[in-house]
């Protein structure tokens, strides 16, 4: 994809920064084995508690990926619950955040970019219980759905319906603040939208109340990534070689969590005794699929430029941006394995 000027590196600055390179065996890939003295300490902001959703960092950090790059990663969630934050007072030199709150921040003004994707698809739902489906959103006609008071999510009902070709008038709607399941569970809405659908599936599942998921992007609203790696424009013009380290070694520890799901849980379990590691493993199981990437031929974290400029243009229709800009150019590849410099 064509790269904006300002963030393109050349092989110079990375060919200075490292002193040895390894390819990796099998992968076709280069692998920076970077020995440049003491780790750089990098601090990664997460957008919630440590859960299965942050898998792949927890089985970098754990496996070694990280210190073999030559960094001192350090995973917090915080204190404020906004990463974009932490980027901005300069607290956090790495944030992983929604793609609409990336969106957001950058309409008001926010000098961030991503590069790359941590969960490359939506996990934003229609949840409904398995005993009363919906699997077509014709079926929300005289029915009630919950949902929470977001902006986000009030936009996304709106597009199912009209795609649907269903009057607004005909749905009857919950707003529930925090979990929009829970009106599923006491029965007050035949479906939800507004929690993360695998989370909301397994909650169900394990309750013994099967969930059928009708997914977001299967319902008309343009696909977007859950999860994404950002950093500051700065930093993305300065700081190539730390970020090619961090996605570098990111990369190995999604590999390592795709092989071996159980040990990544387990590393995650270490670090937050309060989960229960039954619960994560059922919602990493769902989440594996939509990690990886989607094509063979991209690196781990591709993002698609025309898919972001596709929902940025949504957003802006349904007044979540007040600025039409090219979503586009809101990510940049340059650093992931194998492309930029």
């Amino acid at each position: 994809m064509p790269m904006r000027p300002e963030l393109r590196r050349r092989g110079a600055l990375l060919a200075a920064s490292l002193i040895c390179t390894a390819l990796c065996a099998g992968c076709g890939e280069v692998h920076a084995r970077i020995k440049l003295g003491p780790p750089r300490a990098l601090t990664v902001a997460i957008d919630g508690a440590p859960s299965a959703l942050f898998a792949s960092l927890y089985a970098a950090q754990a496996d070694g990926d990280f210190a073999r790059g030559a960094l001192n990663v350090t995973i917090e969630r915080p204190a404020s619950s906004d990463p974009l934050g932490a980027l901005e007072s300069g607290s956090a030199q790495v944030a992983i955040v929604s793609e609409p709150a990336l969106l957001s921040a950058r309409d008001a003004g926010a000098p961030v970019v991503a590069i790359g994707a941590l969960v490359r698809q939506p996990l934003d739902g229609i949840v409904s219980l398995a005993a009363q489906p919906i699997s077509n959103a014709r079926q929300l006609a005289g029915r009630t759905i919950a949902v929470s008071p977001t902006a986000l999510a009030a936009a996304q009902l709106t597009t199912v319906l009209a795609s649907a070709r269903v009057p607004p008038s005909k749905v009857r709607r919950v707003v529930v603040a925090g979990d929009p399941s829970t009106a599923l569970r006491a029965r007050r809405a035949v479906a939800a939208l507004g929690g993360l659908w695998p989370i909301d599936a397994v909650t169900l599942r394990l309750a013994h109340q099967p969930a059928q998921v009708l997914e977001i992007q299967q319902a008309g609203v343009p696909t977007y990534s859950q999860l994404v790696v950002v950093v500051r424009t700065s930093e993305a013009q300065q700081g190539g070689p730390l970020l090619r380290a961090f996605l570098q070694s990111l990369t190995f520890g999604e590999r390592a969590m795709q092989s071996n799901p159980a040990k990544a849980i387990a590393a995650l379990v270490k670090v937050n005794p309060r989960l229960s590691a039954q619960f994560e493993r059922a919602v990493l199981a769902l989440i594996l699929p939509i990690t990886a990437p989607s094509d063979p031929s991209k690196p781990f974290g591709y993002q698609d430029p025309y898919a972001w400029r596709t929902f940025g243009a949504w957003m802006h229709r349904n007044g979540l941006l007040t600025r039409a800009r090219n979503a586009g150019l809101a990510i940049t590849d340059e650093f992931l394995p194998g492309q930029g410099a």
